[in-house]
């Protein structure tokens, strides 16, 4: 996303997982890249989502994405 993700300009939702194996590190880098309204969402182990792609706490996943978008739309 370097060079692209500054061109974003809508709220961006950026959610981390603790123990990402694949992508480490790369959510605060978008974080650091993007120029727009944003935030970052880390879900964890003890939460039990704390693997690649929240596997396991999708019911979590989906709560803590539809809040922010609660958040966001209400303005």
């Amino acid at each position: 996303m370097a060079g692209v993700a500054d061109r974003i300009t809508c709220p961006t939702l950026v959610l981390e997982a603790e123990n990402d194996q694949f992508f480490k590190g790369q959510p605060q880098r978008l974080l650091a890249e993007l120029t727009c309204e944003k935030e970052l969402i880390s879900v964890r182990e003890d939460e039990g989502a704390g693997e690649h792609c929240h596997e396991g706490a999708m019911l979590l996943f989906h709560q803590r994405t539809f809040d922010w978008l609660d958040t966001l739309l209400a303005g």
